[in-house]
């Protein structure tokens, strides 16, 4: 369903959460705030098409 880039995908999800700790331990809210934005709306795309998925999984 998700394809073999899935796993990647996890992958650089997952280290921009790290940096966006390192971020805020070194005090750069800025880049803190724009990492966790971007790591959200993923998030929220992700949802997105997983429920696409589940969709068009029905209807056939």
């Amino acid at each position: 369903m998700y394809g073999p880039l899935n796993g990647v995908r996890a992958a650089l999800v997952t280290l921009a959460v790290i940096a966006a700790l390192f971020a805020v331990v070194l005090g750069h809210w800025v880049v803190t705030l724009v990492l966790l934005i971007g790591v959200a709306l993923h998030g929220l795309g992700w949802l997105y098409l997983a429920q696409q998925a589940k969709i068009e999984s029905t209807d056939r």
